[in-house]
């Protein structure tokens, strides 16, 4: 007869054979023992069937009642997960033993009812029956998952001798219970001391609490102690220690445990799986998933839930689909976990219409399926569908959690939507999520970033100041305030509580350090950095430092600094030194260090070309910057924005406007306001008004809406050119036109276009009419413009308002100097002079420089130091002999005068 495939139907006919075998051997007349036997049979198996038959065939001949007959009913429908029947039978027993107290406790055990299953142990106790180790074993287990773990050890120590099985128990019940896995290494060395060998459950349950609070270094012990045991290849004990040691990143260990091991089941592999995926892995991961797959091995939806995570970090978004071709073809993509994976996947691809897709294919969506779709929605820009999202949540009767909250109040900070983000607050205390140290981060950051610091200070007060990471939101948050004093007010307070900062915190107060006492807070910090061992843990905190030693002009300790840095293949800290040296002037170490990164065989990305090509500009390096341009060519960048517009910029700085253009021409995708606005610029720096303005006109029939850095290069432009009314028309038009408002360097501009035209009056007029306070660049391109026009009374008033500015600028008394001396006031000029000498103002002094081959010489004015001085000085001679000869050369006095303050 064929054996039925259905593993129920199976069991059913194994137990019908058994109980047609023991009829036959018992003549047709079977006892309560036989009938004790077969249902002892249905309950190992299952057969609920075959178990009600024999029930009714033991009332028939009288036996239900028996003793032996009896318990074995109770033992069956337990077993079966029919607690009610079991109750029934075991209700009409008289006098129930041990074992039949143990059965009817273990089903209740079994179907989660775990305070009725107490209420039978205490009332089998005051009928004065005796528990065996079976039922203290239960008992114990339930106590265990009622998390009442000290009434479950009082309990093992009450048992006469207690094996390891109980012992197993109350240590799988302390290793489960978050806050008191220390308890079970105590535990352990109190069975071992009672000569019990410990099995590998002992061993799962001591490993998952080695994993739970970082006891690394025991939990190594306890792998020497499996292999003492010959436990160590065992399945379960091997999927704890692969699980131990990926969590701890030693995948090698963890590899060579999986690799040991004779008997691999598919959770084994699914632990080695989601390991490698831990570890960033990926490749790997996805690797071992094809190896599993030409080994024949049947995935679980874990198994793909694993797969799908490795491939949302590839990059391979065809990969991925192939992976969701595989789960639709085992039947697994309808279940919960795998569609929630897949739909992550997408979203993290930014597939978002299939995630849309696979979310409504969910049949009973959880909170895991709508947090994955929010926050895809929320990373691709979807914001306010984000936010529907959690509306439709909400009405669906789904809770949001934290993730969810704090996904979509980041939403609303991006987008400005205030109202609704203090909804998401209401909702946030509806649900008590306030206290959450993410969700009162992002609430914190939500305020922060529309000024609203009291309310972020209260959202501080409700999280509490328990943890670090809400405080750092705080600190950021001030910080974008120009709230620098109370950031490190914060910081102390801080310090003072005990509470330990984290590198977040120390990158945080760096990266705010701008005021006068600023530099004394980063020594300090430094300082911090080594005392709490950070700036060996996190380099990029060491980045910051540098930054900030260069940003206060203080080399010397960046240098020292930037030796003590160990990683020299790190690309973020090679960009954030190269972009601190070109940002603060120090353009020549900027490009000596960027060739020193490429001695180290570190490739650049766009971002450390874009700061390397600035300081080829500030240097017109542009023999250096041409070498620049062929990596970004090589490197594949000449197509990114960034890169590109770096590059315009440089040629443009250097001189070299034909190849500037020539790179805005050869990029196919002008959609960026950016590059239109570098061409612009530098054709207006270069004195091509005429190609500025003809590009302009290209980009507003482009579709390109410009903004305030393009009239920028518009205006000066049309100064350069005296394109007076044209100039007049672009000003006008920033405001009525675009719905830009003029900046402090718009004035500017147009301030010198005023005054290249020798409209003086008009200029006064609008410097009188400013919006804002004028500062020294408007008050110093006035007295240019008095300068050029020989208007000695306006220019006084202008250097007079300079002085009071910047009274220890040189330019001001070197204008004004030579705007008496070109009026032929010489005895002023001496004044302008004297007033510089008397207030101990000194002129820095010019500097040029020049490279010849590979090597770059520097001059400074009346500098005597370069080793062919004497021969450049004579040749000086001569050349300023020829200018005095020729007749083209007019106000030679003028050039005598400007020579006094060199």
């Amino acid at each position: 007869m064929a054996r039925p495939n259905n593993p129920a139907a199976a069991a059913a006919a194994a137990a019908f054979d058994a109980f047609r075998r023991v009829k036959l051997s018992s003549q047709g007349r079977p006892d309560q023992f036989d009938l004790a036997a077969v249902l002892s049979a249905c309950a190992r198996l299952g057969a609920l069937a075959s178990g009600t038959q024999v029930h009714c065939d033991a009332v028939k001949r009288g036996f239900s009642s028996a003793a032996f007959c009896a318990a074995a009913l109770v033992n069956m429908y337990a077993r079966c997960a029919r607690v009610g029947d079991a109750r029934m039978v075991f209700g009409g027993i008289a006098c129930p033993d041990a074992v039949c107290w143990t059965s009817i406790i273990s089903g209740y055990h079994r179907a989660g009812r775990y305070q009725e299953a107490l209420s039978l142990f205490s009332r089998m106790l005051k009928m004065g029956s005796s528990p065996d180790q079976v039922t203290c074993v239960t008992v114990i287990s339930t106590f265990a998952s009622l998390r009442r773990l000290e009434d479950a050890t009082t309990l093992l120590k009450r048992m006469p001798v207690p094996n390891s099985v109980a012992w197993n128990a109350v240590i799988s019940g302390y290793a489960q219970q978050s806050g008191s896995e220390h308890e079970v290494f105590g535990l352990y060395k109190d069975m071992r001391s009672q000569g019990l060998r410990p099995s590998r459950s002992t061993f799962a349950s001591m490993l998952s609490a080695a994993v739970n609070v970082t006891a690394f270094v025991e939990g190594r012990q306890l792998h020497a102690a499996a292999v003492r045991h010959g436990l160590d290849a065992n399945v379960f004990v091997g999927s704890s220690l692969i699980n131990l040691y990926a969590k701890y990143g030693c995948i090698g260990e963890a590899m060579r445990v999986f690799d040991f091991s004779c008997e691999k089941n598919i959770v084994m592999w699914n632990t080695m799986l989601n390991g490698l995926v831990r570890n960033d892995l990926q490749e790997e991961a996805i690797q071992m998933f094809r190896y599993m797959f030409r080994l024949g091995l049947e995935a679980d939806e874990f198994t793909f839930v694993s797969v799908l995570g490795a491939c949302a970090y590839t990059g391979s978004h065809c990969l991925g689909r192939q992976v969701h071709a595989v789960t639709i073809k085992n039947c697994m993509d309808a279940r919960l976990f795998v569609a929630n994976a897949t739909l992550d996947m997408h979203s993290k691809f930014g597939a978002i219409d299939d995630a849309k897709t696979i979310f409504n294919l969910i049949a009973y969506k959880d909170s895991v399926s709508w947090n994955a779709l929010i926050v895809g929605l929320a990373h691709n820009e979807e914001e306010e569908e984000a936010i529907r999202m959690l509306k439709q949540m909400n009405l669906d009767g789904v809770t949001p959690d934290e993730v969810s909250l704090s996904t979509v109040i980041k939403a609303c900070s991006s987008i400005g939507a205030i109202e609704t983000g203090k909804q998401i607050h209401c909702l946030a205390v509806k649900y008590n999520i306030c206290s959450n140290d993410a969700f009162g981060s992002s609430l914190i950051d939500f305020y922060s970033k529309h000024g609203d610091m009291d309310s972020s200070r209260n959202v501080l007060a409700q999280v509490g100041a328990s943890s670090i990471v809400p405080i750092n939101a705080l600190i950021a948050g001030l910080l974008q305030n120009s709230r620098e004093d109370e950031a490190i007010q914060l910081f102390q307070q801080v310090l003072r509580d005990g509470l330990k900062p984290s590198s977040f915190t120390c990158s945080s107060i760096l990266s705010g350090c701008t005021g006068l006492l600023s530099s004394i807070v980063g020594k300090q910090l430094h300082c911090y950095t080594l005392k709490s061992g950070f700036l060996n843990d996190d380099t990029s905190l060491g980045v910051s430092l540098v930054g900030i030693y260069l940003k206060f002009k203080m080399p010397d300790d960046a240098n020292k600094l930037l030796i003590e840095m160990p990683d020299l293949k790190n690309l973020l800290e090679w960009t954030t030194i190269i972009s601190g040296y070109a940002q603060n002037g120090y353009s020549y170490q900027s490009l000596l260090s960027f060739w020193r990164m490429r001695s180290y065989d570190v490739y650049s990305d766009e971002a450390t070309f874009a700061s390397i090509l600035k300081a080829c500009s500030e240097m017109t390096a542009l023999s250096d910057g041409k070498e620049i341009h062929g990596l970004i060519i090589k490197s594949g960048f000449s197509s990114y924005e960034t890169a590109t517009s770096a590059l315009i910029d440089m040629y443009s700085k250097c001189g070299d406007i034909i190849s500037s253009f020539e790179v805005f021409k050869q990029l196919k995708n002008k959609q960026h306001v950016t590059l239109w606005n570098s061409m612009i610029v530098g054709f207006a720096k270069n004195g091509y008004a005429e190609e500025a303005l003809l590009l302009f006109q290209k980009m507003q029939e482009s579709q390109i809406k410009p903004d305030e850095i393009t009239f920028l290069g518009v205006l000066i432009a049309c100064a350069h050119a005296g394109l007076i009314s044209q100039g007049r028309h672009y000003f006008d038009s920033m405001s009525k036109v675009y719905g830009l408002m003029p900046r402090i360097n718009h004035y500017a501009c147009f301030i010198d276009l005023l005054g290249r035209g020798g409209l003086l009056h008009e200029v006064q007029e609008v410097i009188n009419q400013l919006p804002f306070r004028p500062d020294g660049v408007i008050w110093a391109t006035y007295l240019t413009a008095c300068r050029m026009h020989k208007d000695e009374e306006r220019g006084k008033i202008a250097a007079n308002k300079l002085v009071e500015l910047e009274p220890q600028n040189s330019s001001t008394y070197v204008l004004l100097s030579n705007l008496h001396a070109a009026a032929g006031n010489w005895s002023e000029a001496k004044i302008a002079r004297e007033a510089m000498r008397e207030k101990g103002v000194t002129k820095f002094p010019g500097c040029s420089w020049i490279t010849v081959g590979n090597k770059t010489s520097l001059f400074l004015v009346q500098d005597k130091k370069h080793p062919d001085s004497l021969s450049i000085y004579e040749k000086l001679d001569d050349l300023t002999g020829l200018m005095k000869k020729d007749a083209d050369v007019e106000d030679y006095d003028m050039l005598i005068s400007a020579g006094m303050f060199a």
